[in-house]
């Protein structure tokens, strides 16, 4: 039997009587395209990131992060983001018709560098935003970005799409900037059967404006207004699928964080583990360290059926049409070139990843 980084599946066939049956209520309603479920599901989200502010529900992580930005009227100038992140990010910021300006991380928590950044900013002109990544579910301190961007007139956006349920500072990650992006794909912590995302606002006039972007730009009598939208609609397949497993994701994070901490028990001095500040509580969307010998340690564990994951390799600044957009980033570089993703899922049994740590640890031992 195959264990994997991520394994979606075990998710859904736990609760796969209740989807069923919610299936058949789905059909039976009529409503398939924002419906009440999104509704629902959009009022229970946002219950759950602590009852203020409002979240509007979109088709995927990257349109969120497209939205968010347009809701705030940036169309144009530079965004900063880490290269260190998924793509989608970065393309996220093109579609809203802004230029990604890379910094690089810290060599620690490899998440962005708050001092990178403020560096940025006092070399570019024009950056308009910051698009604060919370890497593998670990919280950048938000509460000192906000600092710096005052400084600097620039809005900062909360980039979720790896962190539902983080902690920082005892707020939920996505509630305290200017806005928070998410990305329900079947890996992340609360995932969809599908695509799916959604942003976190704080006004009901940017949320009234975020509505109106994700449907070509209507308002709520479906007439053409002034803003040029598109379509990116959360289909209530998928919302009731959400308003399912979002229950059971307090439950879900606290099982990701028990298998954390047996990695970091267990495993070798030989992976090398990243720093989680005391400020925030990951939800541990992923479990990453840093090794030596990389491609041949992911073919050594593949040839016993256990398949790793890399986050990320190349870089983005490294990585064709973005190559130009960034500087000198040597820690990126580094990390591009050494980190893995252990398999970390709630459904992952204690034996079975204690197995897996053995294996690990006898790769550097032979």
């Amino acid at each position: 039997m195959s264990t994997f980084f991520s394994n979606p599946k075990s998710g859904f066939l736990i609760n796969k009587k209740e989807i069923i049956k919610a299936m058949g209520h789905f059909i039976d309603s009529g409503e398939y395209i924002l419906g009440s479920n999104v509704d629902f599901f959009e009022k229970e989200m946002c219950s759950y990131l602590g009852g203020k502010g409002y979240f509007v529900s979109c088709a995927n992580g990257t349109d969120a992060i497209t939205l968010a930005l347009l809701s705030y009227g940036i169309n144009s100038g530079k965004v900063i983001v880490p290269s260190h992140t998924a793509t989608a990010s970065v393309i996220g910021i093109q579609k809203a018709g802004c230029a990604p300006v890379f910094v690089d991380v810290s060599p620690k928590t490899l998440l962005m560098s708050i001092d990178e950044i403020e560096k940025a900013l006092k070399k570019y002109k024009n950056i308009k935003a910051i698009l604060a990544v919370h890497l593998y579910g670990t919280g950048i301190d938000i509460s000192q970005l906000k600092k710096i961007a005052k400084k600097y007139h620039c809005v900062v956006i909360e980039d979720c799409a790896q962190s539902h349920g983080t902690k920082i500072r005892n707020k939920q990650a996505g509630t305290i900037a200017s806005a928070g992006t998410f990305s329900f794909f079947p890996t992340k912590n609360l995932p969809a059967l599908g695509d799916g995302g959604g942003i976190w606002v704080p006004s009901k006039k940017v949320r009234d404006k975020a509505i109106s972007l994700r449907q070509y730009g209507w308002n709520h009598k479906r007439i053409v207004t002034n803003i040029n939208g598109f379509n990116s609609r959360l289909d209530e397949i998928q919302a009731t699928i959400l308003r399912i497993r979002l229950k059971n994701l307090n439950k879900d994070i606290k099982k990701r964080q028990s298998i954390s901490t047996i990695y970091k028990t267990y495993l070798s001095d030989d992976f090398k583990q990243i720093a989680y500040p005391e400020y925030q509580s990951s939800s541990f969307h992923l479990f990453v360290v840093q090794v030596s010998n990389r491609s041949k340690l992911i073919s050594f564990m593949a040839k016993n059926n256990i398949f790793l994951g890399i986050h990320y390799f190349p870089a983005n600044h490294q990585n064709g049409i973005f190559q130009k957009k960034g500087g000198d980033l040597p820690y990126t570089e580094n990390a591009s070139r050494n980190v893995i993703s252990l398999p970390i899922y709630p459904e992952l049994k204690k034996n079975d990843q204690l197995k897996i740590i053995k294996l690990l640890n006898s790769f550097y031992d032979e």
